[in-house]
C-alpha cells in the first residue's frame, strides 16, 4: 500500500470509531508520533569527545567489561 492508501484507509476507520475514549488514545498516539518525528537528533549537537565517550561505553557494555553500580562504589569509594 502506498502512502496515501494508508492515510485513506487510516481516515476511513477513524471516521466509522466513536468511543471517545478509543478516539483520545489513538489522538495520543499520533501526536507523540508527529512530536518524535520533528524532535532533532540530540547525537547531532554532541562534541566529539561526548560521542567518543558514549562509543567507549556501549563497546564496554557489548563486550562485557561492566561492573555494577553497587561494586563501583565501593571500589571508588569503599561505600
Amino acid at each position: 500500500m502506498s502512502v496515501v492508501e494508508l492515510k485513506t484507509s487510516l481516515h476511513n476507520l477513524v471516521d466509522r470509531i466513536n468511543n471517545d475514549t478509543v478516539l483520545q488514545a489513538y489522538l495520543v498516539l499520533l501526536s507523540r508520533e508527529v512530536e518524535m518525528e520533528n524532535q532533532k537528533d540530540f547525537w547531532l549537537d554532541l562534541d566529539s569527545e561526548t560521542k567518543s565517550a558514549i562509543e567507549q561505553g556501549l563497546g564496554e557494555m557489548q563486550r562485557k567489561e561492566t561492573v555494577n553500580a553497587f561494586d563501583f562504589m565501593k571500589e571508588k569509594y569503599g561505600i
